[in-house]
């Protein structure tokens, strides 16, 4: 109970600290998910190191995902008529700093950086909703 009063407390957009329980998934992770977290401690997997830091916000998620080029590719193995579209894996890394490695976008990383991006998003259409029915009243009244 004590983890969703003090998400209700932060400010929308704002992460919220996972830190204080590290050690007991460290522990628990070595039980449940044997094999990665092996791998994890034997490739010494520090995350991914670029100048950038990780976003402070939604809304840095957004501009900095606004900001990023998207490409069309074929991986090596596919047929030609098979294509993909996204960001490169370094542009990721290079963006948002997350992630064990820049040759690689995680699931996870990928899924949070969208679900933020929809976050800022969803704030910025109420404040736009909320604005044109102000206006909309304002000019009703005249």
């Amino acid at each position: 109970m004590k983890a969703s009063t003090e998400r209700a407390q932060d400010a929308p957009g704002q992460w919220v600290d996972t830190g204080r329980g590290r050690a007991r998934a460290r522990l628990s992770a070595r039980t449940r998910h044997p094999l990665a977290w092996l791998n994890s401690a034997l490739s010494h997997r520090r995350g991914v190191q670029t100048g950038r830091s990780v976003p402070a916000g939604a809304d840095e998620v957004l501009q900095r995902l606004a900001e990023m080029p998207l490409s069309v590719w074929t991986y090596g193995f596919d047929h030609p008529s098979v294509r993909h579209m996204g960001p490169m894996a370094q542009d990721f890394a290079a963006a948002f700093g997350l992630g064990s490695t820049d040759r690689r976008i995680s699931v996870a990383d990928a899924n949070g950086v969208c679900m933020a991006a929809i976050q800022a998003l969803h704030r910025r259409l109420v404040e736009l909703e909320t604005e044109v029915a102000r206006l909309r009243s304002a000019r009703e009244e005249l």
